[in-house]
């Protein structure tokens, strides 16, 4: 079997489970995830229909115990550790046999063949409800988890990375949570940095906005992406709060 082909194989089996299970959808006129499995579906037909070159060259440097994660959640390219040539950042998703899904993030650097190198992996992710979306800008990596987005609300929060050439890894140096609510034009924000330990909470109602800043009080430090994983986080407290009525409380951590 070529290299390309053991490149494409395992998005070929996840379209072709992904067109078994819209078959039966219809069969079943279960109507209600039929355009969600649709869009799936479409995604996976156009990655094992050939994407692009990079994302196969991608796969190739995937160990094998990882193999089983074939369905491309979201991906990213440009320069994180400061040589000039473009990396990816890939979320995949899978799972072994009859076992739970898995989720993780690689991050592979390129080099100026155009080949890649992996360069970290994550332990398990964050399992949005929704979906996630990765950006690499000013060297640093983002991944937003949305876990709700339609008409009325939008909730999640977005993690960032960056590039420590002494450890040879990404660091998770900051968040943000986000939650607005369109119906009553308001929204709060949460944003923590973990190598200064501040915190920044707003709040807006219409055109009424207020900032409370703090200090992050059970802070996780600066942590690498290898082996990184999601569980836990959203419930960092800090010195301050601000709750729904603009007021600032002090000194505790955020109400349940």
């Amino acid at each position: 079997m070529s290299t390309i082909s053991r490149a494409v194989e395992p998005v070929a089996h996840a379209s072709a489970v992904c067109m078994g299970a819209l078959r039966q959808a219809l069969h079943m006129a279960a109507l209600p995830g039929l355009a969600v499995l649709a869009i799936l579906c479409m995604g996976n037909a156009y990655a094992a229909d050939g994407n692009t070159s990079a994302e196969q060259k991608a796969r190739l440097v995937i160990a094998p115990e990882f193999r089983h994660l074939d369905f491309v959640l979201a991906a990213a390219e440009g320069d994180l550790n400061g040589d000039g040539v473009p990396d990816r950042a890939m979320l995949l998703m899978g799972r072994k046999g009859e076992g739970p899904k898995e989720e993780r993030l690689f991050v592979l650097t390129g080099r100026a063949d155009g080949s890649y190198q992996v360069l970290s992996v994550s332990g398990e992710f964050c399992h949005p409800s929704k979906f996630y979306n990765l950006d690499i800008k000013n060297n640093a990596l983002f991944v937003q988890a949305v876990y709700y987005a339609d008409a009325a609300r939008f909730s999640g929060f977005t993690l960032q990375f960056r590039y420590n050439a002494k450890t040879k890894d990404l660091e998770h140096i900051g968040e943000q949570q986000d939650d607005e609510d369109y119906s009553s034009n308001s929204s709060y924000r949460v944003s923590l940095n973990y190598l200064t330990n501040a915190a920044i909470h707003s709040r807006r109602v219409g055109k009424k906005y207020k900032e409370a800043r703090g200090r992050i009080t059970d802070a996780p430090g600066v942590l690498p992406l290898n082996g990184f994983v999601c569980e836990g986080y959203g419930m960092t407290s800090s010195s301050v709060y601000l709750d729904d009525s603009f007021k600032v409380h002090k000194k505790g951590g955020t109400p349940p």
